[in-house]
């Protein structure tokens, strides 16, 4: 465990973060931080955030959401529109409320781009949109896209996924609009007061890819594909965003005949993998206040937090 505190001296944090990549123990170093020090849960995932987006996405179980208060998981509809801004807002209010009960606020996920809204890093509070460029640019082929992005902004293109069309999209919007790149966003506001303590689930390569190939075929085993199917079949629009996520992705390719079945549980391992690498990249060069590289240098963490007098 590595432990270097960047909250100013004599300051207690208001809330605590736990980031990092997919399948690092997130959830569960949460968890066990809402039972010692009485706090509450609050969502950083982009894909927790939907309704019936639950194995998926790895949401946490029923059961576990009743051992603390889970906030901002289930908080949209499919068709809802969620941005990092959108997020950052619900988040803040959520923070608000958790500290307002007398408990710790404990904000968990990898999404970066969300949480460094949070962070106090708005980036795309002022920059501008258009409807009909965007719908325009939805016509185009992932490729096509990605090929564009990649001439514009080969930056912001190699924080990205081809497939990953709603962030392509909006970065080569954004392009377009203004004429300019889209600001780096690896690298944190220093100009805002710190308000959080931020432990960052670094394991190592090896084991973070084990555990997700066991995910992988978890997920399968617990049904992805019949929760895609149904999703679909109560209205879910196969294109909207919570479905072209990671995952959700691959099966919808498998059900329109895109995917061979037998192909289904490693094109869901390998891209995400590769997502994990990109998020590993990302959270390192946001300051951590600890960094775990097991589940068992929790204890450490715990400690040194009672030990500064933090909570």
């Amino acid at each position: 465990m590595k432990w270097h505190c960047h909250m100013p001296a004599g300051e207690r944090p208001e809330f605590l973060v736990v980031g990092g990549p997919t399948a690092s123990g997130k959830s569960a170093v949460g968890l066990e931080l809402a039972r010692v020090f009485s706090g509450s849960i609050i969502c950083c995932d982009s894909v927790q955030l939907y309704k019936g987006f639950d194995i998926g996405s790895a949401k946490p179980s029923l059961e576990e959401r009743e051992v603390v208060p889970h906030l901002l998981f289930d908080e949209f509809d499919w068709s809802e529109p969620c941005d990092a801004a959108i997020y950052a807002a619900k988040a803040r209010l959520a923070i608000q409320k958790v500290r307002s009960e007398g408990r710790i606020p404990i904000v968990v996920g990898g999404t970066g781009l969300y949480l460094r809204a949070l962070l106090g890093d708005a980036w795309d509070d002022d920059i501008p949109s258009d409807p009909e460029l965007r719908a325009s640019l939805a016509e185009r082929s992932s490729d096509d896209l990605y090929a564009d992005l990649k001439a514009r902004d080969p930056r912001r293109a190699a924080q990205l996924h081809i497939n990953d069309r709603f962030r392509v999209i909006r970065a080569l919007e954004i392009n377009i609009l203004t004429g300019s790149p889209v600001k780096d966003l690896s690298q944190p506001s220093a100009q805002r007061p710190r308000k959080h303590l931020m432990i960052f689930m670094n394991p190592p390569r090896d084991e973070l890819y084990a555990r997700i190939n066991f995910r992988t075929t978890q997920m399968l085993s617990d049904g992805l594909i019949d929760e895609v199917r149904e999703l679909i079949h109560s209205g879910v629009d196969a294109g909207c965003k919570p479905l072209g996520s990671i995952g959700y992705k691959e099966v919808v390719e498998m059900l329109q005949n895109k995917l061979a079945p037998e192909d289904l549980e490693t094109a869901i391992a390998t891209a995400t993998r590769q997502y994990a690498k990109r998020q590993v990249t990302w959270f390192k060069k946001v300051p951590s206040d600890a960094e775990l590289a097991r589940l068992d240098d929790l204890r450490d963490v715990i400690d040194a937090i009672k030990h500064a007098d933090f909570i």
